[in-house]
């Protein structure tokens, strides 16, 4: 069994017995890489899904809520794979 959820309709994140409220942008990158597990997701998508097209937004801008992400939920379930991007592991 998992020790995360994630409930997308409250947009909290339980593990084990703590809630965990994140911030809207990165609660919908959770969701996003949660979406499909072991899936790699490019920088590129990340920024289309997530902000879309139209915007634009610094170049660190997903390092910066990937590494808040980890600090919120644990180093072990974002997954950086060097040059193309992140994804989910339980």
């Amino acid at each position: 069994m998992h020790d995360l959820v994630i409930d997308h309709d409250k947009v909290l994140v339980f593990k084990k017995d703590q809630t965990i409220e994140l911030p809207r942008k990165e609660f919908e990158i959770l969701w996003l890489l949660a979406s499909k597990p072991g899936r790699v997701f490019t920088r590129e998508e990340i920024f289309d899904k997530i902000w879309g097209a139209d915007v634009i937004v610094g170049n660190r801008t997903i390092d910066v809520h990937i590494r808040k992400l980890r600090e919120h939920i644990g180093e072990e379930y974002i997954k950086t794979m060097k040059g193309i991007g992140y994804k989910f592991d339980f």
